[in-house]
């Protein structure tokens, strides 16, 4: 296998440069290949493709989504992804992690029985908590 394809979805800028410069600064940009979205919508396309699918995805559990002519901010648009990925017999080996600054337990029970193979709070989690844990997730078969 070549390098292992991550995909980031969160519409803050910072988090996506922060995620492209943990990769960068820790020498992983060999090992991963790590793609960025702030679009959901970007995201399922990108999923469903076999050449742009990820391997492993980190999901940003609230992330604007158009209604109409305005976006709204809600977790189901999320979960709602999380649940088709994981319905689906092309898609169900992605392995999706919720990056969120939520972490309220109703969130975390709701992407554990949706099948997310973690639930990572965006504030506690330092850049050793992300290497680990994305080495963790590529080494389940």
């Amino acid at each position: 296998m070549g390098k292992i394809k991550i995909l980031l979805v969160d519409d803050d800028e910072m988090i996506r440069i922060y995620f492209r410069d943990v990769v960068w600064i820790h020498g992983l940009d060999r090992q991963y290949d790590l793609e960025v979205t702030s679009s959901l919508e970007k995201a399922e396309e990108m999923v469903r493709n076999p050449k742009t699918r990820p391997h492993i995805l980190f999901l940003d559990l609230v992330v604007p989504v158009k209604e109409g002519e305005r976006s709204v901010s809600t977790p189901e648009a999320s979960f709602d992804l999380l649940k088709k990925i994981k319905e689906d017999p092309e898609l169900r080996d992605i392995k999706v992690v919720i990056f969120s600054a939520h972490g309220e337990k109703s969130f975390q029970d709701e992407a554990k029985r949706l099948g997310a193979a973690g639930y990572l709070k965006k504030d506690e989690s330092m850049p050793r908590d992300l290497i680990a844990f994305m080495e963790k997730l590529c080494k389940k078969p």
